[in-house]
């Protein structure tokens, strides 16, 4: 790497190309004019601003401050002894004002209040870690239920609009960043004095904001992901305050860099992550030979998301490696965790022991003498199918609250859809054979599913569902009409009363269920029990069967019903194992440590020897739906609803 002294003769190829220094975007060096001695420069130049502070200040008092003078009243010289830092970032903003390559667009706003750090850092990646993994309760209790389990990043919902939006304005402000750097430097590569380079140098010191937390992100996930041989060679290529001394003097080569990184990402990444790391390169490269700011932001904003990719697939392959050990050690570290929090007085188990006594005050009151296991398996039936608008589950359920609610809404959604149905039969009547009736049922429920999308509103949907009856009965009866008033203002005013959660017609359906269903339900609950948890899983969750998607809403009532019962029989058993010797056993409520020591943490110190990796958790995918048909499992038996190891 040439110093100072050496530029004379260079050309900048990299960075200096990048961010093209000449008005004309051409590349010119760094070194000319630029013999200041070191002593001659303001200590001013090399203080550290506190950036986020200035930003705010100057958001709220810039353009109010009656003492800011315009830098075209007073020289350079003037400029660099009485601009405070704040005035410094004022000067930055007027000067990316002017730039004509920004005109098109605002990047004032995003560099005044975009995020100091990416996006994607190694801090937001820390749960990644296998150590996180096999300590995170929700993770550990959701690899249950999913038998494709995988992290990837959350941007579902409003938040993860969010996100995006936020990681959009990081990366114009850092389009900002560059484009200052590009200005500045032909400034400083034209100055006439002392005074002149000093300014500018103060300058580019001042932007200094995001650009060297891109590099040290890079670095901090890199050194994650490659062995110890080639952690020296990591650090010494991602010296960040090398790297931005080289930039300030027009010495970085970039593309060197990106050539550098790709080499060694590819050897440690996936071979499916090749073509992305290429076009990283070829971004880069663009951004170098062209000059174009734009296209160096998209291979940086690459580099990282390759890296989080990265991240995620060393996690996920990690959970393919783990998945049978956190399986069968569900209930040992469940027990432990939440054993320590209740000691600790952090968790609450009186509610859900009164929610146990509640169902078996009612059971008794029938003249039933049922289980402890068969109590709890008619409490969960009860709850889910309560006609409340919010179920009574305790605060045990904590790590299923998202399963319950699935559950509950394929439950309510069976309902509602069978109650269309019915709608169809009572107006078709006998004006088809029983053939033609069931295949219009079955495109009728296709329909509906298709009117209501995922968000299952049928009252908001009303008017749209009974007209698509009303024009199936029709065409059944071979009608030359597919519309009619009459018809559709009663298949109308018959659902408005009966679709409603708090309708009496709906209740009387719960009730129903609950009624034919709790029978089977206790018999599978028993069944499953006795199984150790792998092969409850495998039972539950066979290979055969994705579980990457939900499964549509089946054409008939009775196979959707038995897939929401065997559901509700795998979410039974493993609560079961874990709570009854805390909360459903009479005779440990008295005891405040039931399973030994409470002050102990869960112990994962088997688990931990089998861990060589890195690893990662991104977002943990809701429990999908697995197959059709609900049988009743039977097996070894467990010790004390442990598994057998």
């Amino acid at each position: 790497m040439e110093g100072n002294g050496g530029r004379s003769g260079r050309r900048n190829d990299s960075i200096s190309s990048v961010m093209s220094l000449g008005a004309d975007n051409t590349s010119p060096s760094w070194a000319d004019d630029n013999n200041a001695p070191a002593d001659q420069r303001s200590s001013r130049a090399e203080q550290n601003l506190d950036h986020e502070a200035s930003v705010h200040m100057l958001s709220q008092y810039a353009h109010e401050d009656p003492s800011y003078t315009d830098g075209s009243n007073t020289s350079e010289t003037d400029q660099s002894d009485m601009m405070s830092p704040l005035e410094m970032r004022h000067a930055i903003f007027e000067l990316l004002d002017e730039l004509p390559e920004t005109a098109a667009i605002d990047l004032v706003t995003p560099y005044q209040r975009a995020a100091m750090l990416p996006p994607v850092t190694q801090d937001s990646l820390c749960e990644l870690d296998v150590g996180r993994i096999i300590n995170n309760p929700k993770l550990r209790h959701d690899v249950n239920f999913d038998r494709e389990l995988h992290f990837r990043p959350n941007l579902d919902g409003s938040r993860g609009k969010q996100k995006l939006k936020s990681a959009d304005e990081y990366w114009k402000a850092l389009l900002a960043e560059l484009e200052i750097y590009r200005a500045v430097g032909y400034r400083l590569m034209t100055s006439r004095s002392a005074e002149e380079l000093e300014y500018w140098t103060c300058m580019i010191k001042a932007n200094q904001i995001r650009l060297p937390g891109v590099f040290s992100t890079i670095y901090e996930i890199l050194k994650t992901l490659v062995p110890d041989r080639d952690q020296a060679i990591v650090a010494e290529r991602l010296d960040v305050e090398m790297i931005m001394q080289q930039i300030c003097k027009g010495v970085f080569d970039l593309l060197d860099l990106a050539q550098w990184l790709a080499t060694i990402l590819k050897a440690h990444c996936a071979p499916m992550r090749d073509e992305w790391i290429d076009q990283m390169v070829e971004q880069t490269t663009k951004g170098v030979q062209e000059g174009d700011q734009k296209a160096v932001v998209v291979g940086l904003r690459q580099t990282l998301a390759i890296l989080e990719a990265m991240k995620l697939d060393v996690a996920n392959h990690q959970i393919r490696h783990l998945r049978s050990l956190l399986i069968d050690d569900t209930v040992n570290f469940q027990q432990k965790y939440h054993v320590h929090k209740i000691a600790a007085n952090k968790f609450k188990v009186d509610g859900a022991r009164k929610w146990f006594k509640e169902e078996q005050t009612i059971l008794s009151g029938c003249n039933l003498a049922p289980t402890p296991l068969e109590i709890f398996a008619s409490a969960v039936l009860r709850s889910l199918l309560s006609p409340s608008t919010i179920p009574h589950f305790p605060d045990t359920f904590h790590l299923d609250y998202e399963r319950l609610r699935l559950l509950r809404s394929d439950l309510h959604n069976m309902i509602q859809m069978e109650m269309c149905c019915n709608a169809f039969d009572v107006l078709i009547k006998d004006k088809a054979d029983e053939i033609t009736r069931a295949t219009g049922k079955k495109s009728l429920q296709a329909n509906i599913t298709d009117i209501i999308g995922d968000s299952r509103l049928y009252l908001e949907n009303l008017e749209n569902i009974s007209a698509e009856i009303v024009r199936l009965v029709l065409q059944l009866e071979g009608a030359s009409i597919t519309f009619d008033s009459d018809m559709m203002s009663i298949v109308e005013h018959h659902l408005r009363a009966e679709l409603p959660l708090a309708s009496s017609a709906f209740s009387i359906q719960l009730q129903k269920i609950l009624d034919t269903e709790l029978p089977r339900l206790c018999n599978a609950v028993n069944s499953s029990s006795r199984l150790p948890l792998l092969a409850l899983h495998d039972v539950m969750l066979p290979p055969i069967q994705s579980a990457g998607k939900r499964a549509p809403t089946k054409a008939i009532a009775e196979p959707l019903l038995d897939e929401i019962l065997k559901r509700i029989t795998h979410l039974a058993v493993i609560h079961w194992h874990v709570w009854s010797p805390i909360v459903y056993d009479p005779q440990v409520e008295a005891d405040s440590s039931p399973l030994g020591s409470p002050g102990n943490n869960p112990d994962t110190s088997s688990m931990n020897t089998t861990a060589t990796s890195p690893s990662s958790v991104a977002s943990t995918p809701e429990m999908q739906s697995q197959g059709s048909g609900f049988t009743q499992p039977s097996g070894p038996s467990i010790t004390n609803g442990r598994s057998q190891k």
